[in-house]
This record gives structure tokens, sequence and C-alpha cells, in this order.
């Protein structure tokens, strides 16, 4: 009864502007009356203070959604109520559930501390969103597996980084690091990309020789000293170089980058916090 009527006037209202109006305080009120009617049918025990303090949960719960459960962008794809309608249901349900709950006769302090705790606790949590997914995505760089290290190429600057955790198409956790370097009058744009596996991943041959084609075009395989490997292509511009660095197997692969500069980027790997990756997904 709270979130439905509710959500139809929010998706109704999609495209205008709500900043200073009355609208949030409007719908609140109304979330409070339409559960204390509610309340009062189901001939619930203190329906006045159920609807009250259901009221003001469904709210904060409602809140708390709108920010934590991932629905695009109106601007993207165009409005979404029926994306959005949910999330004012299940903040409805879980609001006076809760409140209906904790008034029931006797009181339980635990049925009582419930219903004030889930949604502060919601809400609370919504309100530092990216401190919570910041500290875990650091915590599954910590936890991934692969060597946390990085090369520092000069000139270049990291723009991205994204971890694959191992499952059904990878055997192997790896983290994927991708470098710019900007054109200039003098130069083209170049391009480095990086991938780190555990060193059990496998070798820097077998690896080099995993694949002997890309786009009909064959591939060639040369051995350096140190048991690195680069793979190149005839009339391609990128070059693929394999080694080892500390634990962890390597993978430069470059574009509009020569392949002594490329090899030579093996040398300058160092440890890197996972705070470090983190900030540059």
């Amino acid at each position: 009864m709270a979130g439905i009527p509710t959500a139809i006037i929010w998706a109704d209202a999609q495209g205008e502007e709500l900043d200073g109006t009355i609208f949030p305080p409007a719908m609140f009120l109304l979330a409070i009356i339409l559960g204390t009617v509610g309340a009062r049918l189901a001939r619930l025990p203190r329906w006045g203070a159920v609807g009250l303090v259901g009221g003001a949960a469904t709210w904060l719960l409602i809140d708390a959604l709108a920010v934590l459960v991932p629905v695009p962008d109106p601007e993207l794809i165009g409005p979404l109520p029926a994306l959005v309608v949910p999330v004012y249901v299940v903040g409805g349900a879980v609001g006076f559930a809760l409140s209906a709950w904790s008034f029931m006769v006797p009181l339980r302090w635990w049925a009582v501390a419930l219903a004030v705790i889930v949604p502060l606790g919601s809400w609370g949590a919504a309100q530092y969103k990216p401190q919570i997914l910041a500290w875990l995505e650091i915590r599954s760089f910590e936890r991934s597996g692969v060597p946390l290290i990085a090369p520092a190429i000069q000139g270049y600057r990291l723009v991205h980084v994204d971890l694959n955790a191992a499952g059904q198409r990878e055997p192997q956790p790896s983290i994927w690091l991708e470098y710019w370097r900007a054109a200039t009058p003098n130069r083209g744009f170049s391009e480095v990309q990086v991938t780190l596996w555990p060193a059990a991943a496998g070798r820097p041959r077998d690896s080099c020789l995993a694949v002997t084609e890309n786009f009909d075009v064959p591939l060639r395989c040369t051995s350096l000293p140190g048991d690195r490997w680069v793979r190149t292509g005839a009339g391609s511009s990128w070059v693929t170089v394999f080694a080892r660095s500390g634990d962890a197997l390597v993978m430069l692969n470059g574009s509009g980058i020569a392949e002594a500069d490329l090899v030579a980027v093996l040398s300058t790997f160092r440890p890197i916090s996972a705070e470090e990756l983190a900030r540059a997904t």
C-alpha cells in the first residue's frame, strides 16, 4: 500500500525538476498515511505507531536502495519506472514488516532493535557507498592471488586496471593494466597493455606459442636471454613480450612502441599497493 502509489508518482514525475519542491516530503507523508491506514485495517497492535515508524523505516530503506541497487541512468536509455517500482515496494514491505513485528504484543527488545538498526544501517551504508566499494575493491586485489606489481613506463600513464577472477573461462586470476602515451607533433599515440598472472599459470615460452595466428596473420615467437619471449606478426604494429617478474607471469602488449623499448619495460616492474590499483580502475 505504501510502496506502489509512491512508486507510481515517482515514475510519473520523471523528467520534471523536483529540486527545492515539496515532492520528497509529500511522498514521505503519503507513505506514513498509507501505512497507518493499512495497519489499522489489518488490526495490528499499536497501529498508529506502526504507521509512523513503518513510514520512517520505509523511507530510509527506499533512500538506501535507490543508492545501493544498480539501476541504469534514465538519461542513457529513457525512463525506467518498471525497474524503480521494486525499490519502493521492497522498501515498503521490509519497513512496515519490521515496524509491525517490533510493536507486536508483548514487545521484544531485539525486534525493536532490528526495526531501528536495519533501516538506519542501510541508509548509513548508502551514504558511504563509494568508500565501501573502494574498500571491497582493495580487498579483492589483496586476495586475488596475483602478485601486485606494475611497471613504471617513462612517458606513459596508467589509465585503467581490471581484475579478472579465476573461473570457467580463466583458470587463473589475472590483473590487466593499460598505459597510454599521448600523441605529439613528433610522435603518434602509443599504448602498452600489461597482464599479470601467478607464476603457476604457465611458462613464458608456452604462453607465447599458445597463439600462432591472429586475423589470418601468422605470428612468430623469438626467444631472448633470461626466458623472455617476443611474439610479432608480419605487418602488425603490435608486439607482445612474455617473461617472469618475481612470482608473476607477465605479458606486455604494445602498439606504437619499439620492440627493444617494450622489452626494457620488464626491468621497471616494482611492487604496487592494492590502493593504487583500485584508484586506477
